[in-house]
């Protein structure tokens, strides 16, 4: 990683606030001057004694936990040269291995926080910010680098704080809230020492809702957090994958105003008067509803429905029974006097409406292209930058055909194109021009449906669009491999490994992987890898059997559809090698 590079994941100096702070315990057993600490039995606000909350690793925040590792391997690097250690150290806190030991220090947090018990005194603390995680939400401790150093130096951890709003190089004071497995959710009250990386939030509400992470932090800073989050997690899936270089962010042409769709919401609490209901989105890091009466990533036109949704929804809330989740969703609708439908009123004539309904059907336009869906289903919400996203996909596509063509002598090798999780066609009616024959699959049939409207009113007569699993996928395919393209995009959770065992074996020249959860796309990628799939500067797993076809990884591509937040997108595109 380039030194001079400027991002919010490295380290960044804090003024001196003067702030004078005791060293972290490093034995959870003893206080700092080596005595044991009092041991207080917390109560509720009635008096009666507190139970405690089991910690469970399961129920952790996984990305959390991977960060923390991350950060004392990294600590530890830094405070070590090679020749103090022949290798580091496969645990910090306790021997490598032992599950008790990491129980016991993962379940006996040794500082009191609000909701177990303790008072507003107890559980306020000045912390130093050491990471940020892939979340946004930043990794502290009461150490100093210095003091972090020397503690990971012995093979010792503190005890980490998770902290929003919050950057690398920050000094904050916080509130311990919530205990997990060996770490606590914080609140941020305070920053003494800001990060010059730091910039005035432009919304409001920022710092209390949990719709945005980064808006304290520069658009161009947000692009190279998020390019240093797809690298980080390819590293983390496997270490050769860290060679890999991954692309600069394709930034969103607006990143703010963006939002094509927004779902506040209410909940009805006991003693709540009706007509002082807040309506919005959830205060971060709590289970309870902000009011917020604008929404500052929302397009105009959704801006205005959002006010329009929470006038109507107070005016009816006494029929409602447990609260409500609305919905806000933009569509483009034919102006006046240009055309009676959709389908007849060419995009560039369309305009711009709102929708409350979820049961209603909106339109969506990509360039030239229109897509209709029910306003309920999923598509994407950044229409800004779907042009560019798509246009990516299908040029990659074109490159790759190209090229293999010069290499075998013929005018273009990829003839077929499979759309696997195609949703309402997006990608395969953006790249149908290009092949003979697209073939899309989904497992809903409201979504095929969907589909193979669009190809129609889009023109895109060589398509098809198949209700299935994609698990199955190549079961309906009878393309010759050697010249058809997939295009993958799952859910958030990724692929599973049946599909992709499938796709190994059936070996199509090019693969294009889209995802929104990329360590999910990883984890999928480094499947691919130990089934001898995948080959990394000429390394290739050792397997029983070789595979069909082996790919490289010609190109990681991340693009930001949702500034402001630490969501990322990232495209992976595999090549045959022959």
């Amino acid at each position: 990683m380039p030194e001079h590079s400027a991002d919010i994941s490295m380290s960044q100096s804090a003024p001196d606030t003067g702030l004078k702070r005791a060293v972290s315990p490093s034995n959870l057993n003893t206080d700092s001057a080596g005595a044991k600490p009092e041991q207080k039995r917390p109560k509720t606000q009635q008096g009666r004694p507190h139970r405690p909350r089991r910690l469970r690793k399961a129920d952790a925040d996984e990305t959390v936990l991977d960060a923390i590792e991350l950060l004392l391997r990294e600590t530890w690097l830094n405070g070590r040269s090679a020749t103090d250690c022949p290798g580091i150290p496969a645990a910090f806190g306790w021997s490598s291995g032992d599950q008790d030991a990491e129980a016991a220090y993962s379940r006996s947090p040794p500082i009191p926080a609000k909701l177990a018990g303790a008072s507003e005194a107890e559980c306020t603390f000045d912390v130093y910010v050491h990471e940020m995680t892939e979340r946004g939400v930043s990794i502290a401790a009461r150490e100093t680098p210095e003091q972090l150093r020397e503690l990971v130096s012995q093979g010792q951890r503190p005890w980490f704080f998770v902290v929003p709003f919050t950057l690398k190089g920050e000094q904050a004071r916080i509130r311990s809230v919530r205990h997990e497995w060996g770490y606590t959710q914080s609140d941020l009250l305070e920053v003494t020492g800001k990060s010059p990386l730091r910039i005035e939030a432009p919304c409001a509400y920022f710092g209390r809702c949990s719709g945005c992470q980064l808006q304290h932090v520069g658009y161009n800073h947000q692009l190279e957090f998020k390019r240093q989050v797809v690298e980080r997690a390819f590293a983390h899936a496997n270490p050769l994958f860290g060679k890999l270089p991954v692309l600069s962010v394709s930034q969103s042409p607006l990143p703010y105003g963006y939002r094509t769709k927004l779902t506040p919401h209410f909940d009805l609490r006991k003693n709540t008067p009706i007509d002082n209901v807040p309506i919005g989105f959830n205060i971060a890091g709590q289970r309870r509803v902000l009011d917020i009466e604008d929404c500052m990533i929302g397009t105009d036109v959704v801006r205005r429905g959002f006010a329009q949704a929470r006038k109507d929804a107070h005016a009816k809330m006494a029929s409602y029974k447990r609260g409500a989740t609305l919905l806000v969703r933009e569509t483009n609708v034919p102006g006046e006097g240009v055309g009676t439908s959709v389908a007849d009123t060419p995009a560039a004539e369309l305009v711009k409406e709102y929708t409350l309904d979820p049961k209603s059907w909106v339109t969506d336009t990509v360039g030239d292209l229109k897509f209709r869906y029910p306003a309920s289903s999923f598509f994407q919400n950044n229409a800004s930058i779907l042009p560019a996203f798509t246009g990516y996909v299908r040029e990659e596509l074109h490159k790759w055909s190209g090229q293999l063509a010069a290499n075998d002598g013929s005018d273009g090798v990829l003839k077929t194109l499979i759309d696997a999780y195609c949703g309402s066609g997006l990608f395969g009616i953006a790249c149908h021009q290009d092949f003979e024959k697209v073939l899309g699959i989904e497992i809903s049939n409201e979504s095929i449906s969907c589909a193979g409207d669009n190809a129609k009113m889009n023109g895109a007569t060589n398509t098809d669009f198949l209700l299935g699993d994609a698990a199955r996928l190549f079961e309906k395919v009878d393309s010759d491999p050697s010249s058809t393209a997939v295009i993958i995009d799952p859910p958030r959770k990724g692929s599973n490994p049946d599909f992709l065992d499938q796709l190994i074996t059936y070996g199509p020249r090019v693969i294009v992987y889209i995802a929104c959860g990329v360590p999910a796309q990883a984890r999928d990628i480094n499947h691919m890898y130990s089934r001898g799939a995948i080959s990394v500067d000429g390394h290739t797993a050792t397997v029983d059997s070789k595979p069909t076809a082996v790919y490289r990884i010609a190109a990681i591509q991340p693009f930001d559809l949702f500034p402001q937040t630490y969501h990322v997108e990232n495209i992976v595109t595999l090549v045959r090698e022959d």
